[in-house]
């Protein structure tokens, strides 16, 4: 008999004893089902919150470069050094220099935020806490904005101090309902401002909404409401600023920050064994942000899991001990007609691979189903990625194999004389 036979005959032996004792099967593989689904479910969370991630930077401005005092996630506690909290911001003089030396970098917008709560009214309307921030005419270009009404500001706009203002979707639902609003005025913590413009949708990620805004220009948030001198690093002093670029095609964007980070460093007179006092990184920055701060979650979910899959395999290697036991009489016959030790030891490991790859397939389609509902019934996006099926279904059947093998290597070694006498 070849091995590809002896595998087909051992396979359907080793299904018709499962089938045989349907409860106790189902009992046994309730671990792996459990711990396979929690899996699944949890993956398809995780995995839905960076897919719309993702999108929402996206949606902020693909390929954007930002230039900041700090990469993003740092956390200004009393560890951290008074030269990192001291850093400088920048200036419309450094935005100038690196358009005029550095080649790769196609535009450069400055960026900046009131250091007050801003809230907006429109007549007997109001907004809640508004984001709002300046900024100039380069910004449609340097975050692939576009616009669904109106127009954005000009530079004349910009170097007048103009009290002008491009409203988010929301917002502007907020003041004027289903009217445009453009050519009204409306007054940002009292003074007023004309509407312009309206941005197209951009959604919203992690609880902000990018659709909830008000863009000025950067040189009325000085004016109106400057940062103290006592601020907070995140927020841009008195006549600094932050800024965001754009390369020239995507695949300049690394040239265009090497450029960036040699313009800034020789205005600020860095020498060569000095670091850079600034930061320059892209989209890619809030993803690995991202991945940081889920990383946790992932780790604490997959030990839950895991802690659920070694119950269940336990419970595996039980019952396929007490099936050891309750078929020593038959491994007797089938040694004493000549089976060999492998066909044995094949039998029972088979059957409990198969019992925990059924069991990894009935938690893969708990779990997608558990995913599908919350992504029905709540806001909370979900995504089940093929590679977590098959780590799934794979590990179930891992599962199997390391928790089977001491009951299928017992079962093989029975002494065929002694397994018949068995009662």
């Amino acid at each position: 008999m070849s091995f590809l036979q002896l595998l087909r005959e051992t396979f359907a032996m080793a299904r018709s004893a499962l089938f045989a004792n349907r409860m106790r099967s189902l009992l046994a593989l309730l671990g792996i089902v459990i711990g396979v689904g929690t899996v699944i479910a949890m993956v398809s969370l995780i995995n839905g919150f960076q897919r719309s991630f993702t999108q929402s930077i996206q949606a902020m401005g693909n390929n954007t470069l930002y230039v900041r005092r700090i990469r993003p996630g740092v956390s200004f506690t009393r560890d951290v050094p008074d030269s990192l909290k001291q850093r400088k911001a920048f200036t419309m003089d450094d935005a100038r220099a690196i358009l005029e030396h550095a080649p790769a970098v196609r535009a450069i917008a400055p960026f900046k935020f009131p250091f007050s709560d801003i809230r907006l009214a429109y007549r007997s309307h109001h907004t809640k806490a508004t984001f709002v921030y300046g900024t100039n005419e380069a910004y449609l270009v340097t975050h692939s904005y576009d616009l669904a009404r109106g127009r954005f500001f000009t530079q004349a706009e910009v170097q007048n101090h103009a009290s002008v203002v491009v409203l988010g979707r929301d917002t502007r639902e907020a003041l004027f309902a289903d009217a445009s609003g453009l050519g009204q005025t409306v007054h940002l913590n009292g003074i007023p401002f004309t509407v312009i413009g309206e941005f197209e949708v951009k959604g919203k990620m992690l609880g902000n909404d990018f659709d909830e805004v008000a863009c000025v220009p950067y040189t009325v948030v000085d004016k109106y409401w400057p940062a103290p001198s006592d601020a907070p690093p995140w927020f841009p002093k008195r006549g600094e600023l932050f800024l965001d670029a754009i390369a020239t095609a995507p695949s300049q964007s690394e040239l265009a920050m090497k450029q960036m980070s040699e313009v800034l460093r020789v205005r600020r007179h860095l020498p060569s064994n000095k670091r850079n006092d600034f930061v320059i990184f892209n989209d890619d920055a809030f993803l690995s942000l991202y991945q940081t701060v889920t990383g946790g979650i992932v780790a604490l979910m997959t030990l839950i899991s895991s802690i659920s899959l070694l119950v269940g395999g336990i419970g595996v290697m039980n019952i396929m001990l007490v099936a050891v036991t309750e078929r020593t009489r038959e491994i007797g016959v089938r040694k004493a007609l000549g089976a060999p030790r492998r066909a044995i030891l094949l039998q029972f490991l088979i059957e409990a691979i198969l019992l925990t790859a059924a069991g990894g397939a009935i938690g893969v389609l708990l779990g997608a189903g558990v995913s599908f509902l919350v992504k029905a019934l709540t806001p909370l996006p979900t995504y089940v990625s093929g590679w977590s099926v098959v780590t799934g279904l794979g590990f179930s059947a891992l599962v199997g194999v390391f928790f089977g093998l001491y009951p299928a290597m017992r079962a093989s070694r029975l002494d065929p004389v002694d397994s018949l006498r068995y009662e």
